[in-house]
């Protein structure tokens, strides 16, 4: 198994709250490589950072009205966080980000590895999620983690994880991590 896919035995995670607006937008901001790529002056940029974050947050909270989002910490230190939507059926990985400093380390396999677990111990047919094909590292994670690709566009991947007999089992015990459970609310 790839050493990021290594679970930290450190990483739990905590629903998140009001109080948490700004260490989710800072998380969202230290994923915007693309957009300090454009050399914009630095007023520019946060004014086109915080404009990208509230669409997106808009059009999350439209389109997964019940999703939740959980603050994934090794001890007291925040490292990143994801968002998931249970309808029932799929178990939706809407969006997950690392910290830069703590990519790396294990921590988003980690996650998703008790996401499948969850699906798994829930019944659900499958996780699904969707990645940048550019985010090479975060593809290869979600590939060794047996996810497949079912939609190929330029900019975005769909991807699906079935479980299978025992799947619930054999995840759930891959590592230590502390998870909070996410059920329909």
């Amino acid at each position: 198994m790839p050493a990021d896919t290594k679970a930290p035995l450190s990483l739990h995670t905590r629903l998140s709250g009001p109080e948490d607006a700004p260490l989710l937008r800072a998380l969202f901001a230290s994923h915007c490589e693309h957009l300090h790529a454009l050399g914009l002056p630095p007023a520019a940029l946060q004014v086109l950072i915080d404009q990208q974050y509230a669409c997106r947050q808009a059009d999350y909270g439209r389109r997964f009205p019940r999703a939740r989002t959980l603050i994934a910490l090794t001890g007291q230190e925040p490292v990143g966080y994801i968002m998931l939507n249970d309808d029932g059926v799929i178990l939706h990985i809407v969006d997950i980000v690392v910290a830069p400093p703590m990519r790396g380390r294990g921590h988003g396999g980690a996650l998703v590895r008790q996401v499948q677990a969850q699906a798994s111990e829930a019944g659900r047919q499958a996780v699904m999620l969707s990645v940048d094909p550019m985010n090479q590292n975060a593809l290869r994670l979600y590939l060794a983690l047996g996810f497949e690709a079912t939609e190929k566009q330029p900019v975005r991947w769909q991807m699906l994880w079935r479980p299978f007999p025992g799947a619930a089992h054999e995840v759930a015990h891959a590592d230590t991590l502390s998870f909070s459970t996410i059920t329909k609310g």
